[in-house]
């Protein structure tokens, strides 16, 4: 197979002789091996590569993007020329000005490509499975489920007006379930590589959340009272505050935070980092994923909003310089990598540590609750309201945890949760693309579901 930079040279050379003013190529070489746990044995392993290819073509103001996979030159010819025809029926962007301008790229990334993450065996992988069941497994918990999984990846991105980036990393993904009785425990790992997972830890957290879970009351009371979100359930809602952010909401007008820069949002105890470069971060490359440099910024900096995080695109409609969060690449997955043009996204986001173990936060609490399983942590980003259920929680008395409860709903506004943070937690946990410790919140109130 031709090398990555020579497909992408392909694309431009067609497009243009095609008739396209600009042109964008991306070409991802992708290798995904799953692993597959069912009642605790390993199951299935697969283990797939492709090459996709991502084509915008610009006639003017009309802008035209297609997928597909690349097996040979003529796959290639025909998706180029498909790509034209797209971009000729297009209707006319009266937005769009121009592809992104070559840019310098400089610095240095660490711990994003894992050796021994390419070279694993299937042996290898059915080791670390069985390390979290045995872990898990005793006192009558059972692991139900399980899932490991291997991205590897390398890309290149080249336009028509000289961009010319490449990058390759690795992610690993884990997501273990188990019970016992009624109760439900879930863990979930991430990692650029496989060393820094400690995989006997989490098979000893998976059984300490199901048997938590497997003691949990139905809570029938409503109080107002202070909540601890813990990382895992916190990463979900901390999406809502990065939607808040965007680019594209920001331009499109469905934003609470529009021409909030500069002012007062929360407590002064957050600060909310976006790191394109950060050590063993998911997302962290030297340039985003249409090929502008990544850059270091707060988004909320000891409760202040800063700044917001565009692509290049939606950066030229609001006049600023682009941040360098342009962005087509999951961390779960990378199969649909190729699929859509890049747009504005988070690259890595860290919440700032506080300077107590969450141990010492629940010392402080009369009468709390510290959250470790919401059914489904939504919350409306343009209102900031939330109903979660609770699947897991622990009730907190006199500074000690009591007794475990479930079927409740914790009602509140995000927005108003934030200006009341009365605790941040010094121990981070990496999920997803954040970097982030527990949380604790004031005036939340809890609703109970039970009979």
């Amino acid at each position: 197979m031709a090398e990555l930079g020579e497909l992408c040279g392909k694309i431009i050379e067609i497009g243009e002789r095609e008739g396209a003013d600009q042109v964008e190529g991306f070409v991802i070489d992708g290798r995904m091996i799953n692993l597959y746990v069912e009642a605790g044995k390993p199951n299935i392993i697969t283990d797939n590569s492709w090459v996709g290819i991502g084509i915008k073509s610009v006639i003017g103001k009309r802008v035209g993007y297609i997928s597909g996979m690349y097996r040979d030159d003529a796959d290639l010819n025909k998706l180029v020329k498909e790509g034209i025809k797209i971009a000729r029926i297009a209707p006319e962007d009266p937005k769009f000005e121009s592809l992104p301008e070559p840019r310098k790229i400089t610095g240095n990334i660490e711990g994003v490509y894992d050796k021994d993450a390419v070279s694993i065996t299937p042996e290898g992988l059915v080791k670390y499975a069985h390390i979290i069941v045995e872990n898990a497994e005793k006192n009558n918990v059972k692991v139900m489920k399980g899932l490991i999984r291997i991205n590897i990846f390398e890309f290149q991105v080249m336009n028509s007006l000289g961009v010319d980036f490449h990058h390759r990393g690795t992610n690993i993904f884990v997501h273990f379930l188990a019970k016992k009785e009624m109760g439900e425990g879930i863990i979930k790992r991430y990692s650029t590589k496989l060393d820094n997972i400690d995989w006997e830890n989490a098979g000893k957290e998976l059984y300490k959340k199901t048997e938590l879970a497997s003691k949990a009351k139905s809570y029938t009371g409503m109080e107002t009272i202070e909540v601890i979100i813990e990382p895992m359930e916190f990463a979900d809602i901390l999406t809502a505050i990065l939607a808040a952010v965007n680019g594209e909401n920001i331009n499109r007008h469905r934003s609470p935070w529009i021409g909030k820069i500069g002012e007062k949002i929360a407590s002064e105890d957050l600060t909310v980092m976006d790191d394109g470069k950060m050590k063993y971060g998911l997302r962290s490359a030297l340039a985003d994923d249409e090929g502008i440099p990544t850059t270091k910024k707060p988004i909320i900096e000891k409760g202040v909003l800063r700044n917001y995080i565009y692509d290049y695109y939606n950066a030229k409609i609001a006049g600023v310089e682009p941040t360098g969060n342009g962005y087509r690449r999951g961390v779960r997955t990378i199969e649909t990598t190729h699929k859509n043009p890049a747009g504005p996204a988070p690259s890595n986001i860290e919440i700032l540590p506080g300077n107590k173990d969450t141990e010492a936060l629940i010392a402080e609490m009369d009468r709390g609750l510290i959250v470790k399983k919401f059914a489904a942590p939504n919350v409306d980003f343009i209102t900031g309201n939330f109903g979660m259920e609770i699947r897991n929680a622990v009730i907190i008395e006199n500074g000690e945890a009591k007794q475990p409860i479930k079927h409740a709903l914790l009602i509140g506004n995000l927005y108003e949760a934030l200006n009341n943070i009365s605790g941040i937690a010094k121990k981070q946990e990496r999920m997803g693309i954040m970097l982030l410790p527990a949380i604790r919140f004031k005036n939340l109130q809890i609703v109970g579901l039970g009979k």
